[in-house]
């Protein structure tokens, strides 16, 4: 089946959900946002897949994050309840009983890295590009990332990408350990295939409840974390910052932030 925002494919009980929205390098504009949000509601109702992997589709990005040109014509509520939704969103595929894989090419920026940050394993091809970015628009990361990453890479480390707004090389991002697999340009998802197969030839119901067991044992800590993610995020909304990093995007310069 296919939506105007995802298109979703099984291949030998392995769910492939490819981005789609290849004019904007699968930014997250809100029609992809809410077609991905229906797809994820089926997936976590399918007990035939034994995995479910996420690909770039037809973009030569995974995803380059938050669509910015679309933000500059919301208003607060919309943008709380985008968010919302994001957030929701991403929550649900982290918490999908099947593995999740993340086949990442091109960018995988802000929100981009959020979704691989979502799902269980990330394959990233050598020329790709990684990072939470949002500081240098005058915001922060609001769909989980500043939860997820630190699980991964550490505090410290996270807090270095975080607030410097780094972009990572497939190398740098293998070498700390937030991805786990890299491969050759055009690669990414053939990688994440034979993954999901070696998955595929175990137990399901095994696998699924080794995920349950892995994700239980942080994941009260990680709710509270998220919520505290939240309040901040809608605190940078109103900011002059954001505005300011929006205004920098549309005139193609440098942010001028004063606070």
């Amino acid at each position: 089946m296919s939506s105007h925002g995802v298109i979703f494919e099984i291949r030998d009980n392995i769910g492939i959900v490819k981005l789609n929205n290849p004019a904007r390098a699968n930014a997250l504009s809100g029609f992809l946002v809410k077609d991905l949000a229906s797809q994820i509601k089926e997936l976590s109702v399918n007990r035939d897949l034994r995995a479910v992997i996420f690909t770039a589709g037809e973009s030569k990005a995974f995803c380059a994050g938050a669509d910015l040109k679309e933000r500059q014509s919301m208003n607060e509520q919309e943008i709380i309840s985008y968010v919302r939704l994001l957030r929701k969103t991403f929550d649900e595929i982290a918490a999908l009983p099947m593995p999740t894989i993340a086949a990442i090419r091109g960018l995988a920026l802000g929100g981009g890295c959020e979704l691989a940050l979502s799902c269980d394993l990330r394959v990233m091809e050598e020329d790709a590009l990684i990072g939470l970015t949002e500081v240098s628009w005058g915001i922060i990361p609001g769909a989980g990332g500043t939860q997820r990453l630190p699980r991964l890479v550490g505090v410290g480390m996270a807090k270095k990408l975080i607030y410097t707004a780094a972009k990572l090389s497939a190398k740098e991002a293998f070498e700390i350990n937030l991805v786990e697999e890299v491969c050759s340009s055009g690669q990414a998802e053939l990688k994440a295939l034979q993954i999901a197969d070696e998955i595929a030839k175990n137990s399901p119901n095994s696998v699924r409840l080794a995920k349950l067991a892995i994700d239980s044992f942080s994941k009260n800590q990680l709710q509270q974390g998220l919520e505290a993610e939240w309040d901040c995020y809608k605190q940078t909304i109103n900011h002059a910052d954001r505005l300011e990093g929006l205004a920098a995007f549309r005139e193609k310069r440098k942010p001028n932030y004063s606070s």
